[in-house]
């Protein structure tokens, strides 16, 4: 596995990346959130201090917690990843009043990212990160504002005709929205009928997994989305609810590529899962599987998406897919391996795919 890691040649992906700008439009829907990183050593340790608090007449404050607040939401953070990158984009997504002004400001340093922003209220996250039994682990406290109600519908004329020259249409986090389903269909089917890849990343789908089944009859069997990525704890949900699969949480590699195939074959679709050590990509039984760089873990929340524009360019590219899956994992490896939450610029992941050569 490490040997055939080490043969891909980061010259190959400079010079592709050259191209990526002319490479075809991307758009990214719906989410934006305005997250809160809140980082501690144990999670046990801070319950403690609070429960200490709570008993002292009233409460207080917890002091020397690190913080930090910056832009998030899943479609904010892949849109932000590939203007990175250097790819065209177009973001629709959800905002009012500081909110809006801030998301502009953010994306105002790319000349390669259009922004529509349908006014509204945006999502709210706290992001808790701590460590539990030697892993990183990030819990998120949310408010979806209005994401949770959004179809569609307000997407304007001039957005749609964007989509319609786009040669990527991607909507994230069905898992916040109550008519997720619904619009990927619309979003979807318009994008399919005028030659675009559809790409679906659902996001935490634990409290909508009753819907899966509908998200499967109305989506899948329709044959509208043609790229699903998920991470381990998505794909265990879906290959149970679903399928009546079960993947253990302390899963060997065999069990994790047998849901992915699983998936795959029964959604129909390509089938990317994104884990800590290894990621595979999966097309009906053809699998690929690429380790992942061993780093130490700083920041958490925001690893998946920086994955996900990662995968993109790949598949803008054409790249073949254990050279796409390695570029996605350096992304996301070299993001978690820092602590100011900013996604890698490409001369960067490329520097670290030269020399890290630390892998699962």
């Amino acid at each position: 596995m490490s040997a055939k890691i080490h043969e891909i040649d980061p010259e190959r992906c400079r010079f592709a990346l050259e191209g990526l700008p002319k490479a075809g439009r991307v758009t990214v829907l719906p989410d934006y959130f305005v997250d809160r990183f809140v980082r501690f050593d144990s999670f046990d340790t801070l319950v403690e201090r609070i429960k200490t608090k709570s008993a002292e007449g009233g409460g207080g404050s917890v002091r020397g917690v690190r913080q930090s607040e910056i832009k998030g939401g899943n479609a904010v953070n892949v849109a932000y990843s590939l203007g990175k990158f250097g790819t065209d984009v177009q973001l629709v997504t959800i905002a009012e009043s500081l909110a809006a002004d801030t998301l502009t400001a953010t994306f105002d340093r790319f000349q390669n990212v259009a922004l529509e922003v349908i006014k509204g209220k945006p999502g709210y996250t706290v992001a808790l990160e701590f460590e539990d039994s030697n892993r990183a682990v990030n819990v998120m406290v949310s408010d979806p504002g209005d994401l949770a109600d959004f179809d569609g519908t307000a997407i304007t004329d001039k957005t749609w005709k964007k989509i319609a020259t786009s040669k990527i249409v991607a909507v994230l986090n069905w898992g916040s929205m109550k008519h997720g389903t619904s619009l990927c269909s619309k979003v979807f089917s318009f994008a399919r009928e005028r030659g675009a890849y559809t790409f679906l990343d659902p996001a935490d789908v634990s409290e909508l997994a009753s819907e899966l089944p509908s998200l499967k009859a109305n989506v899948f069997e329709k044959g509208l989305v043609d790229y699903l990525s998920l991470n381990e704890n998505e794909t265990r949900i879906i290959c149970s609810k679903l399928f009546e699969h079960k993947l253990p949480q302390d899963y060997e590699v065999d069990e994790l590529k047998q849901a992915v195939i699983l998936i795959a074959q029964q959604l129909n679709c390509t089938v990317d899962i994104h884990t800590r050590s290894v990621s595979f990509s999966c097309r009906g039984s053809d699998c690929v599987m690429v380790a992942c760089h061993k780093v130490k873990q700083k920041t958490v929340t925001g690893a998946g998406d920086v994955w996900d524009a990662a995968d993109i360019v790949g598949r803008l590219l054409g790249w073949e897919t254990r050279l796409r899956l390695a570029f996605a994992n350096a992304s996301a490896g070299l993001y978690v391996s820092k602590e100011d939450g900013e996604p890698p610029a490409v001369e960067s992941v490329l520097d670290f795919m030269a020399k890290q050569r630390d892998f699962y």
